[in-house]
């Protein structure tokens, strides 16, 4: 029997690690996609630069190749353009699935991702989503809202600041996103949608940051609405969930902050 395998961008970020255990954990071989060679990966390493157009494709890898999930995207309030990543990276992995003959493509997109987005990384995002969506492909687009869980660097960030806004979220554990990825690969009824993806709890994000964190009170810097927005995190106008990502997957999603990620 041919090892099956799933694609996968970004693996080492913080959803990539969470979906490369569960992927592992359910017997599923993971093909990581990296510019670089580490001495220890929990994946078979396929080097890659995702931006560099003047590289050709390698052959594909041996054996049943299940699907793609692009993961690998623009930092949120980074200085650098989010434009090349989301749209030359995306365009490559639309490209090289075509060629290896992958039989899907999942895209991690954004929540709030439209082409009237306040922000780079949104419009970037929903220009990629757009990429993914006319490839001719099947394929999955998932929107999670403010990922949260251990090593998140959302939550550093976070912590590390000063008094926020007072703002509600919608944080979605990102046990909840691995899981809802590995089962966009073989549900069919899923393909050809986008999900907007929420958790179960509304909560004030100064509330999540403090049960998350004993550092809060030493946190000075005030934070603006527009920050959340540069940074992926969603203040209340796009801030809904979405009950068709629940029905759809048979996903029940769980409270983050009484929840661990494995």
């Amino acid at each position: 029997m041919e090892p099956k395998s799933v694609v996968v961008t970004g693996a080492t970020g913080f959803i990539g690690q969470e979906l490369v255990h569960r992927l592992w954990q359910a017997g599923i071989g993971v093909i990581g996609i990296t510019r670089t060679r580490a001495e220890v990966m929990p994946f078979v390493p396929f080097i890659m630069d995702l931006l560099d157009e003047s590289e050709p494709f390698a052959d594909p890898p041996a054996g049943t190749l299940l699907g793609l999930i692009h993961l690998a995207g623009h930092a949120p309030g980074s200085t650098l353009s989010p434009v090349a990543l989301h749209e030359t990276g995306t365009a490559r992995v639309v490209e090289l699935a075509k060629l290896w003959n992958i039989p899907k493509v999942i895209y991690v997109s954004a929540q709030g991702a439209t082409m009237s987005a306040p922000t780079a990384f949104q419009q970037s995002k929903w220009l990629a989503e757009e990429i993914v969506a006319h490839s001719g492909m099947n394929f999955v687009i998932l929107r999670p809202h403010l990922v949260w869980g251990t090593s998140s660097r959302t939550s550093e960030k976070l912590e590390r600041l000063g008094r926020l806004p007072n703002v509600k979220v919608r944080p979605i554990h990102v046990a909840d996103v691995a899981e809802t990825l590995i089962r966009s690969l073989w549900l069919d009824r899923v393909d050809g949608k986008r999900y907007e993806m929420a958790g179960p709890q509304l909560m004030p994000l100064e509330s999540l940051v403090e049960g998350a964190s004993r550092s809060f009170m030493r946190r000075r810097r005030h934070v603006t609405l527009r920050d959340l927005d540069a940074w992926g995190i969603l203040t209340p106008r796009h801030n809904r969930a979405d009950g068709a990502w629940v029905s759809d997957f048979g996903i029940l999603p769980r409270p983050v902050l009484s929840t661990r990620t494995h």
